[in-house]
């Protein structure tokens, strides 16, 4: 449920009525994957729609990504915006609390959207569909950049500096 795939996959069959050639992966596994999988078939999703379960390398999914779509309703901080960032993959957020803010930058390192507000994630989605190349990839080196202080060894490099201080 923290992953709001639900949401998701409801406004992906908006999402495919404007840009059709579009295709949805999910990966991971949760309680609402029987959900998912009844709303997949009721819309004859079966071809757009793929629930991949978990995969131990997702970075050979995300090289192949127009963008990654965090719905979230809550994240711990949001490790895959930065996952997607070192990627290069422009990430379209849920401004959940815990992170994705913080990680794309109010949005000048992606594109954010009011947490399960369906209207607000699909006109977002549309100004991300409709950005120019140079403004996707702005925000691309944006998150490349952020994603860069997230990693184990800054983290590693701030503890340290605090227990010297000590």
């Amino acid at each position: 449920r923290q992953k709001n795939f639900v949401f998701l996959v409801e406004s992906f069959i908006e999402i495919i009525k404007k840009y059709n050639d579009l295709k949805l992966v999910i990966i991971g596994e949760g309680e609402d994957r029987k959900i998912l999988e009844i709303m997949i078939e009721k819309n004859n999703l079966q071809n757009k729609v793929f629930l991949l379960g978990y995969q131990k390398n997702v970075f050979k999914f995300l090289k192949n990504c127009k963008c990654f779509v965090s719905s979230s309703l809550w994240e711990d901080p949001g490790f895959v915006q930065v996952e997607a960032g070192y990627c290069n993959i422009p990430v379209i957020s849920s401004d959940c609390t815990n992170g994705p803010r913080e990680i794309v930058l109010d949005g000048k390192a992606g594109f954010l959207f009011r947490s399960n507000d369906k209207e607000d994630f699909l006109n977002v989605f549309d100004n991300f569909m409709i950005s120019k190349k140079n403004e996707i990839y702005t925000k691309s080196v944006h998150l490349k950049r952020r994603s860069k202080l997230f990693t184990m060894f800054t983290h590693y490099n701030e503890f340290r500096k605090i227990l010297n201080l000590i």
